[in-house]
């Protein structure tokens, strides 16, 4: 199945792979690799994920990233990338306001 990365999902990449390069040098780097590599990996799962708030979710491999996305006509949409450990009120406001 194909993947789409929306312009908000992308915008969450951003943000992510700043938080982790400050963190440490070359790390934002290697989140946006192994992030890059989930997403490829969805192009072969997507569909057989569960669903919070209308989005099915595929956790990130080797970070605490969660990919929320929707199928719609065979293309699997990535509408958020979001940090699995924030709270799952605001995961719920940042999924509805991308409907």
């Amino acid at each position: 199945m194909k993947v789409l990365v929306t312009s908000d999902a992308l915008g969450d990449l951003q943000q992510s792979y700043a938080f982790y390069e400050r963190q440490e040098k070359g790390l934002g780097t290697y989140f946006r690799q192994c992030i890059t590599k989930d997403l490829t990996d969805l192009q072969m799962t997507a569909g057989i994920h569960s669903a919070i708030c209308g989005y099915l979710h595929v956790n990130s491999v080797k970070f605490n990233s969660i990919i929320y996305y929707r199928v719609e006509k065979h293309i699997a949409v990535v509408k958020a990338i979001v940090d699995g450990r924030i709270a799952p009120e605001k995961r719920d406001r940042i999924l509805k306001r991308r409907i």
